[in-house]
């Protein structure tokens, strides 16, 4: 079980199980109840391409219900919620806070300068035309283990969890369990806006990632184990290994959609570690390979324009943007 003790100088938002056993006993659990009353009647995980569509009005009909559900069960731990405690006042204070990320990327983003933020990136793998794939040491250990324990709380309230998107078939929406504001949003606008800018200025612009999407997909053998190749509906996409242990599951990248690349068959096989997280465009197709022992958790954030508009050609010139902190 992981520890919180997050953010230094304010108190754990962790439950404890008598926390937890007398919020179930309190007799006010209508809506959790009744979102419990419904886990057997919820759509049939199936297809592994478009399946984001089953049960489509099921979910929709059903949302406000497992929402207030969700706020009967409470969390696990606050903390995690947020990527930086909500007391915190301007930029410089946000990223001193922000201890769920490795302090050299605290650094480098309080700096913001082109230096810097290259110098928390490493380039794995490019197709042909150039186009690269990135990894950052991203995530303290501690928030990977919180993030997942937060997870199994979750699926152990027993409200139906819907699938991350129309490839993935087990996992969770992030974006719908009470993460997009307080961690997600900053995420974005902290860490991969300013990053995707640097390093796509002709593709990444700041209108690129007005809207988010974040989710957790879970390999695990019995469940899904690999994926098939695609490329994801955003227009930069950081995808961050949260653990557990596990063998296998590299990813395979190919070309950029698009592009003079768009049809490489050559692969580039690129490794998960926890903690750590892959940056590339939305539109570098990839594929996952099979996990052959274990599980593999990771959170993965899509950034696009403004109504999910995801970009077919380059900026020309690029169009560089000032990012800041939110």
């Amino acid at each position: 079980v992981a520890v919180c003790g997050a953010f230094v100088g304010t108190a754990c938002g962790c439950r404890s199980p008598e926390t937890m056993a007398a919020t179930e006993g309190s007799g006010a659990q209508w809506p959790l109840a009744a979102a419990r009353g419904l886990r057997d009647q919820m759509p049939a995980v199936l297809a592994k391409s478009y399946g984001d569509q089953e049960g489509a009005e099921w979910w929709e009909r059903h949302e406000a219900l497992f929402e207030d559900a969700r706020k009967e069960w409470g969390p696990r731990c606050a903390d995690v919620y947020r990527l930086a405690p909500a007391a915190c006042d301007g930029r410089a204070a946000a990223l001193a806070a922000a201890v769920w990320l490795q302090d050299p990327v605290r650094q480098a983003l309080a700096n913001g300068s082109p230096a810097a933020l290259r110098s928390i990136v490493r380039e794995v793998c490019r197709d042909g035309a150039g186009h690269a794939v990135y990894s950052l040491d991203l995530f303290t250990d501690t928030l990977c283990d919180t993030m997942l324990a937060e997870l199994d709380h979750l699926e152990a309230s027993g409200i139906p969890l819907r699938r991350p998107n129309g490839m993935n078939r087990y996992g969770a929406i992030l974006s719908y369990l009470g993460f997009q504001d307080g961690f997600l949003a900053p995420l974005m606008a902290w860490v991969v806006r300013p990053l995707a800018s640097e390093l796509w200025p002709e593709w990444v612009a700041a209108d690129d990632c007005d809207d988010i999407y974040g989710f957790i997909v879970r390999y695990r053998i019995g469940e899904d184990t690999d994926l098939a190749e695609h490329a994801d509906t955003s227009n930069v996409t950081l995808n961050a290994c949260l653990g557990r242990e596990f063998e296998g599951g590299e990813l395979c990248f190919k070309g950029v959609r698009f592009t003079g690349s768009a049809e490489e068959q050559e692969e580039r096989i690129v490794a998960h570690r926890k903690g750590a997280a892959l940056l590339h465009l939305g539109g570098h197709f990839h594929a996952a390979r099979a996990i052959t022992a274990g599980e593999r958790s990771n959170l993965v954030l899509w950034g696009t324009g403004r109504g999910g508009v995801v970009r077919i050609r380059p900026n020309t010139p690029p169009r560089r943007s000032a990012c800041r902190l939110a």
